[in-house]
């Protein structure tokens, strides 16, 4: 079977790496077919270059993190340079203002155009492929956290200005490339006789309706994800989703009818009509969670854990209100856009020809607007702008009161101690092999499993102990499962939980994580039907993913395993098995071989290892989690060290249930296996006094503005945080409502038997 299960793994990916492959071999032939095009006929080669720019740009780029900085540097530069080329175009062609007067500057075009209204438009072009060059540069040059959907949010904004900047190009050639060469006593349009300027119009046309959709396409990705976390349909999605897909095919079809005035208006209006009923569905689609909130916003808060909820409550209906804003604007540009493009072939005048020409003007500005509202909120001015310190940078940890403090004992050797925290940070899992070892889990393995009881304790005496022990000595299980050499790693995440916590759930947070969901109860759904083979397709190339948890990574027969402590199985309540292999055994006795005193060091190692190095809190139904004192540790440390972290829950309801005693944690409060362990955990923090600021720090880090439990990440993930907070607020309703109806009930039963005494 693990065979077969790793065929099936490498058939998987080799299918993943050639459909990249075949996908990049179509960007290459398109390019080559469009670049050949522009000499045959430049308008379908123009046409074709966009259509290449937008498929490269949405389907086969799909990098997450910023670029280098050399290359953001380089792509501004270009961006400024291009900018400035442009406008300056009729001095370095045409010899200016007075050398584009030379021909006839009081002939008209065929749509009553002269000289001077294409000199005014030349100017007004400028200025807005300025402006618009100034949002580009700052997307450029901005940090932002890894994210496909902020990267593709930058290349729509670069798309949408390339399309104006070519478009202003074409309104140069237009100004200053005067000529009737059919002798008609009207003036000619460049594009009607230069290939040059008929290429970099018709680009600048498709490239600014393909950016269009391509905005309306971010409005469809963000519904989506509110729609997975507010945990059921939202209204028209289904219809939204397949009108999204019909612009493409709208879009194709005006292309086709460039040359038939008739057939242009009519498929234009059928398209800007669909624009409207789609951004009127997006408005509407939107509504279930907002009444939610709303409901949920007019409730009196008695207490500080209703109050933050109320604070969450309000930024989401700010969230969602940009978001309606920025589809509504879109939407209205681009129909108005759409619309008078189609208008303008039959009603042949300059009012309609304005018209278009600044409803072109206006979609742009719309469809920026859109996109910068989406995702401007992930954006954030370089850090060499800013003039930090280079270690906020390069992810070096903070310093100041939390700064990372060792635990190495000063009688240990630095180099012994320092191999040892190097090779507990080498041993990992990847998503792959944790979902193949939970699969085995009830069968040849613990074949006594329960996923909806059997804890992490419970697997490790059952399962990992036993599967890493090799002849008389014992392993990490991490060390024991078998290595596959990966051609594009990905930086490693560490996660905290507990060991109380159950196997499964544990597994759930992982692929959640994996997935980029912040709520794991479907996928726990999903291990309890043994359905892990569904989690590893939807995963796709994130199966390669690796982490450090420390019930695989940490060698427990070099610790724990030789004494289960009389501790019983949750499923079957006999005490826990020990294991007798004769590996050395090592505890704070022995600071320099001991595993288990070197999470710190650990993570700070591969912190300053991995620039993407992150913290997943495994966050368990009852938020045992927050009652462990090491789990309390890691979080703070992470914390302070400058780490991301991400958060990833079962549910908003259960989040709803339980997120009151975060306002109250207190570390001196929390449990942990030995007293000496929390003892050592105290002392480092300090005095009284730093214990007490390190519990308002951590309650801040918790459920504070901002806090892990309110943290965003990018434009989709805010509205799947947003979608969560919609679905809380909906369970606090239920609950208070629930509460109602009992009160009402044993009111009524007291009124008509005064005898009756039960309390509510």
């Amino acid at each position: 079977m693990g065979r077969l299960r790793q065929t099936a793994k490498d058939v998987a990916a080799y299918a993943r790496q050639r459909k990249r492959k075949l996908m990049i071999a179509a960007a290459g032939y398109v390019l080559v077919v469009s670049i050949g095009l522009c000499f045959f006929n430049a308008l379908f080669g123009g046409c074709y270059l966009a259509i290449w720019v937008y498929g490269v740009g949405r389907f086969v780029v799909k990098e997450e993190s910023p670029w280098p900085w050399p290359c953001r540097f380089f792509v501004a530069v270009m961006i400024l340079l291009s900018t400035v080329f442009v406008a300056l175009m009729p001095w370095l062609f045409f010899g200016g203002e007075e050398g584009c007067r030379e021909f006839d500057p009081a002939m008209p075009t065929r749509f009553g155009m002269r000289f001077e209204e294409f000199w005014i438009q030349t100017w007004i072009f400028s200025v807005v492929n300025a402006v618009l060059a100034v949002i580009a540069i700052w997307m450029s040059l901005a940090d932002h956290p890894p994210s496909k959907y902020i990267r593709e949010s930058i290349r729509c904004t670069i798309s949408i200005f390339l399309a104006v900047l070519l478009k202003t190009a074409g309104v140069v050639f237009d100004a200053c490339q005067g000529a009737d060469l059919d002798n008609d006593g009207l003036r000619d349009y460049a594009y009607n006789n230069f290939p040059v300027p008929m290429m970099v119009s018709s680009y600048g046309t498709s490239a600014g309706m393909l950016s269009a959709v391509w905005c309306m396409q971010f409005v469809v990705d963000r519904l989506l994800a509110l729609e997975r976390s507010w945990g059921e349909p939202l209204p028209g999605t289904r219809s939204i989703i397949w009108l999204s897909r019909l612009m493409m095919i709208m879009l194709s079809v005006l292309a086709i009818t460039y040359y038939y005035p008739i057939p242009t208006l009519i498929f234009s209006s059928i398209w800007a009509l669909e624009i409207i009923v789609f951004t009127v569905l997006i408005w509407r689609a939107y509504s279930p969670p907002v009444r939610a909130l709303r409901t949920a916003a007019g409730l009196n808060a008695s207490d500080g854990v209703n109050a933050q909820l109320d604070k969450e409550v309000a930024f989401a209906l700010k969230v969602i209100g940009r978001a309606r804003a920025g589809t509504v604007v879109a939407g209205v540009s681009m129909s108005w856009h759409i619309i008078t493009w189609g208008t303008m072939w039959v009603a042949v005048t300059k009012e309609f020809y304005d018209a278009y020409m600044y409803s072109a003007v206006a979609d742009t500005f719309g469809n920026v607007f859109c996109v910068v509202i989406l995702s401007a909120a992930s954006l954030s001015l370089p850090s060499c702008l800013l003039c930090k310190s280079s270690k906020a940078s390069t992810g070096e940890p903070r310093r100041g009161r939390n700064e990372h403090v060792t635990d190495r004992p000063a009688e240990v050797d630095q180099g012994a101690w320092d191999r040892k925290v190097a090779e507990l940070a080498s041993r990992r899992i990847t998503l792959g092999q944790l979902l193949d070892f939970h699969a085995r889990l009830g069968s040849d393995l613990m074949p006594h499993f329960d996923p909806r009881r059997s804890t992490t304790n419970d697997v490790v005496r059952h399962a990992v102990i036993p599967e890493s022990r090799v002849g008389e000595l014992g392993k990490s299980l991490a060390e024991v499962l078998p290595k596959k050499p990966r051609k594009h790693p990905k930086p490693p995440r560490m996660v905290t939980h507990h060991w109380a916590n159950r196997f499964s759930d544990l597994v759930a947070v992982v692929v959640a994580n994996g997935l980029g969901s912040k709520r794991w109860d479907s996928i726990a759904e999903s291990l309890r039907n043994h359905d892990e083979k569904s989690l590893k397709e939807q995963l796709e190339d994130k199966v390669d993913l690796e982490y450090w948890l420390c019930a695989i990574c940490i060698n427990q027969h070099a610790s724990i395993c030789g004494n289960s402590m009389g501790v019983a199985d949750t499923v079957t309540k006999e005490v826990l098995p020990s294991c007798n292999c004769s590996t050395p055994k090592f505890f704070n006795e022995h600071p320099g071989e001991c595993e288990l005193n070197k999470f710190d060091d650990m993570m700070a190692h591969l912190h300053r290892q991995y620039s993407g190095f992150l913290q997943v809190v495994a966050v368990d139904r009852d938020f045992n989690l927050f009652t462990r004192a090491w789990c309390v540790a890691e979080l703070a440390e992470a914390h302070a060290s400058n780490l991301e972290q991400h958060v990833v829950i079962h549910s908003p309801q259960v989040l709803e249930e339980h997120s009151g005693n975060l306002s109250h944690l207190k570390v001196q409060e929390c449990n942990a296996s030995r007293a000496a362990d929390k003892e050592a955990i105290l002392q480092k923090i300090g005095t009284e006094d730093d214990i007490e600021e390190f519990n308002q720090d951590l309650q801040q880090l918790l459920v504070g503005d901002g806090g892990l439990l309110a943290g965003w990440l990018d434009g989709q993930a805010l509205l799947q945080e947003v979608g969560e907070i919609a679905a809380r607020a909906k369970a606090r309703m239920q609950k208070k409502e629930a509460t109602k109806v009992a009160k009402d009930l044993h009111e009524a039963a007291t009124a008509i038997d005064p005898m009756h005494t039960a309390s509510f």
